[in-house]
């Protein structure tokens, strides 16, 4: 279990470029496995000519060129900074991030900045990227790691000093802007587990189906866990606006809906049209097993699903998403006929694949925290998973 930086062993140029009005810097980045919690920011202060005062740091998942939103819950002031040194601005608590997620870390300021010209183009520093361990930067176009989006990498912007408001996306000779951020994999206390968290807006591409269907996930969880939620995404294009009338987990092996979590009248946490919605669940443990989170809509809207194609074939989820005890597996090692099964028709297990597609991803989640277990009265040091 560890943490992970971009510049760790390296430090920022002592004196900055000189500026005079409001400034925005930011890096482009990634997880490339599940279980990673975002700790917080670093920040380079040049010796001299550079502010000190509280900045703020802000967070945004990039869905198109130059797009993103902004994750509240990884906004952060800083106190006064520290200047000749990197500055560290953790978070309050860790921020689970998703796999094949692009996020953008970034802070505003007035006035002068550290930056290195020419770091992340081809033949550059940076040219291959920034690789380690879970954690990666971007390259420029030009390299050899480029962003998604054909996004640049070493964004800035002069629109204003707020990050939460204006996100930097502007580059510049594949410039560093000395931006950097702090990773691990080491959960926290009571951590729940989903595939795709702090994922607010999912890259749009939408499916005109309007055919009444069930369709879901295969999930396997290594150990039993306590069901939280369901998650399902809802694209902002649907019409007329409607969610899913039923939510429900089947057993792989006996494709049967699962005791206790079959949902016929679900109270989903946000509205039709929304984005990510939940639907709660309580006093429900999954023992460790294969199953299929699925959601069913007995038809008549269209764009009601957002897809992403080839995504468990070729794509982010071609390898399965390993998130603590939770696995979404890879077309290839799906059961048969493979990864994202629907049906068409009434509520049913979903056992059709869409080989067109390659395994298309239609957005259903799940969120599951590990059940705890208690010490056993006649073998301490032995323990049994207790079972709310």
């Amino acid at each position: 279990m560890s943490t992970y930086r971009l510049f760790a062993s390296v430090n920022g140029p002592p004196t900055p470029a000189s500026y005079g009005g409001p400034f925005l810097a930011g890096v482009l980045f990634q997880v490339t496995v599940g279980a990673v919690w975002f700790d917080g920011y670093w920040w380079w202060v040049c010796n001299t000519d550079q502010s000190t005062v509280a900045q703020t740091f802000a967070l945004w998942d990039i869905y198109a060129n130059g797009t993103g939103t902004v994750i509240p819950a990884a906004t952060v002031t800083s106190g006064t900074l520290t200047a000749g040194q990197w500055n560290y601005i953790p978070l309050p608590e860790p921020l689970p991030l998703s796999v094949g997620a692009c996020y953008n870390a970034c802070t505003g300021f007035t006035g002068s900045f550290p930056n290195t010209n020419s770091e992340f183009g081809s033949g550059e520093a940076y040219a291959g990227g920034i690789v380690n361990g879970p954690l990666s930067a971007f390259s420029d176009q030009t390299g050899t790691l480029p962003a998604p989006f054909n996004m640049l990498q070493g964004l800035f912007g002069v629109a204003g000093s707020d990050p939460t408001v204006n996100m930097p996306s502007q580059g510049y000779e594949s410039a560093n802007f000395w931006m950097d951020v702090q990773v691990t994999d080491t959960a926290p206390t009571g951590a729940s587990y989903r595939l795709w968290p702090s994922y607010p807006t999912i890259p749009p591409t939408t499916n005109p189906d309007n055919l009444e269907q069930t369709f879901g996930t295969e999930v396997i969880l290594s150990e039993p866990c306590a069901l939280d939620n369901i998650w399902y995404y809802s694209p902002p294009s649907v019409s007329p606006p409607a969610l899913p009338t039923i939510c429900a987990i089947w057993d792989v092996q006996t494709q049967q809906v699962v005791s206790g979590t079959q949902n016929n009248s679900p109270s989903w946490s946000g509205a039709a049209g929304s984005g990510w919605v939940a639907c709660s669940y309580a006093g429900v443990t999954l023992p460790a097993g294969d199953y299929k989170v699925t959601v069913y809509t007995p038809g008549g809207s269209v764009n009601f699903y957002q897809e992403t194609e080839e995504y468990w074939g070729t794509g982010a989820g071609a390898t399965g998403i390993v998130s603590g005890p939770l696995t979404a597996p890879g077309t290839s090692q799906a059961t048969a006929p493979g990864q994202s099964t629907y049906h068409h028709g009434g509520f049913a297990y979903p056992d059709t694949y869409d080989v067109e597609f390659d395994g298309q991803n239609r957005w259903v989640d799940v969120e599951v925290t590990p059940a705890p277990r208690t010490e056993s009265a006649t073998n301490p040091g032995a323990f049994l998973t207790f079972f709310p």
